[in-house]
């Protein structure tokens, strides 16, 4: 494995792992003040971001493959980002900034995902 997959790698578990906490902790604060129960608030989110790694791994595994992305794929990855973007908005301070700085996680992992999708896997392609 070259230098810069290893830091690729590295990166992507450090974005997702921001973005799932992130995600986490807003996502229960806001089932919270809208009125579930704690034992369901609590893993409410796992929901989501569940969601989000599956349809992370379906997109990956079809590009490998030379497929085209299943459609579902992309599309619980875009409703889960939407969630966790919608909670993590509705968890912030009323004020744009606040938004902008709790959006920030899903739009990175947003990012992370569809850049690593989109990369090349087989053996012509440049390493990175």
């Amino acid at each position: 494995m070259t230098p810069t997959r290893v830091a690729r790698n590295i990166s992507t578990v450090a974005v997702a792992s921001i973005a799932a906490w992130s995600s986490w902790s807003h996502m229960v604060h806001v089932a919270l003040r809208f009125g579930e129960r704690p034992e369901v608030a609590y893993v409410l989110p796992i929901s989501v971001d569940g969601m989000l790694v599956v349809a992370s791994a379906a997109m990956v595994e079809d590009q490998r493959a030379g497929q085209h992305v299943r459609w579902s794929a992309r599309m619980a990855f875009a409703i889960g980002v939407a969630a966790s973007v919608a909670a993590n908005i509705a968890a912030a301070h009323p004020t744009v900034g606040a938004r902008i700085v709790a959006a920030w996680p899903a739009v990175a992992l947003l990012l992370v995902v569809e850049m690593l999708s989109r990369s090349r896997t087989s053996s012509t392609a440049p390493n990175g």
